[in-house]
């Protein structure tokens, strides 16, 4: 096995990283996990930051290119250092939380296939491609996600899928705008072609009827990945494992729906949640959860 060019580790890029985290719709659930969890669940989520940066914020200072190899080829040879990354703590740190979860490597090969896709200009054909870019993009975070969490990997991959699908369907509505200014369409193009929708209209902002048709359907889809994954935790066990990611999934559907009743003006300016609308989202998920969160104190006591 050759081993990766020499290559010095971005520890700026993992200092923004790690500030992207904390400021994340996301960082305030990873407080329904126990210690070990939130720790193992920050570092993970900072490694996604840290590679998804690398795709979407230009570089001047580093070979972006070169990092994200680096990263697969660490993937693809079972954790294996690229040379100057032996002793990185944060690399280290990434395959201890594997390692102690059970984690494959090769769904961090997959989020990071992902991230390279990005690095070209993104066109996506159909509704097949669309799927596996999602999973690429969510749906291989999910999975991660699920022992971290405590689950069981094997049994909870479709919930992770689904409602992986969902968040990464949520995110192309949303950044449309930003999307478009990177020359990537994530709308596949079989849909566009059938509502009369040109890359030139998504490139520019043209919300014409076959536009709007076209991200109802999109919408539509998503909302039924919201759905179709509450569905498959129906069991008391599995709610209470993954209570953190139904946290993140309150607020990611109150996002969606956000988004549909602006009517899809997402061109004039990027839809998000205020402060207010999210403690709301968040406040309903605590007192609805209350017994869970009670018997999840009592297990780790």
């Amino acid at each position: 096995m050759t081993n990766f060019p020499s290559l010095t580790f971005d520890r700026t890029g993992l200092e923004r990283a790690r500030a992207g985290v904390r400021g994340s719709s996301f960082y305030r659930s990873f407080s329904l996990l126990d210690a070990e969890g939130q720790r193992d669940l920050f570092d993970f989520y900072v490694f996604c930051r840290l590679v998804d940066d690398l795709a979407d914020e230009p570089r001047a200072d580093i070979d972006v290119s070169a990092h994200l190899e680096a990263w697969a080829f660490a993937f693809d040879h079972d954790f294996t250092p690229p040379k100057g990354w032996e002793a990185e703590p944060f690399f280290l740190r990434i395959v201890e939380i594997s390692r102690r979860r059970g984690i494959p490597p090769s769904l961090y090969g997959d989020i990071v296939r992902g991230m390279q896709e990005d690095l070209s200009v993104v066109r996506i054909p159909d509704i097949p491609a669309l799927e596996r870019y999602c999973y690429r993009a969510a749906g291989a975070v999910g999975r991660i996600c699920v022992p971290i969490f405590g689950g069981d990997l094997d049994r909870l991959a479709p919930y992770a899928d689904r409602l992986g699908e969902a968040f990464q369907l949520t995110n192309i509505l949303r950044d449309l705008r930003q999307d478009a200014e990177r020359n990537r369409i994530y709308l596949p193009a079989d849909r566009m072609r059938h509502f009369g929708v040109t890359d030139e209209d998504v490139l520019a902002g043209r919300i014409h009827a076959g536009m709007a048709s076209l991200l109802e359907e999109i919408w539509n889809r998503s909302e039924e990945d919201y759905r179709a994954a509450a569905s498959l935790l129906s069991g008391p066990e599995d709610r209470r494992t993954m209570i953190a990611a139904r946290a993140m999934e309150t607020v990611y559907h109150a996002l969606h729906r956000k988004i549909r009743r602006s009517g899809f003006d997402v061109y004039r300016k990027r839809i998000g949640l205020g402060p207010v609308e999210k403690a709301r989202a968040l406040f309903t998920f605590w007192r609805e959860t209350r017994m869970d969160r009670s018997r999840i104190r009592k297990a780790g006591s």
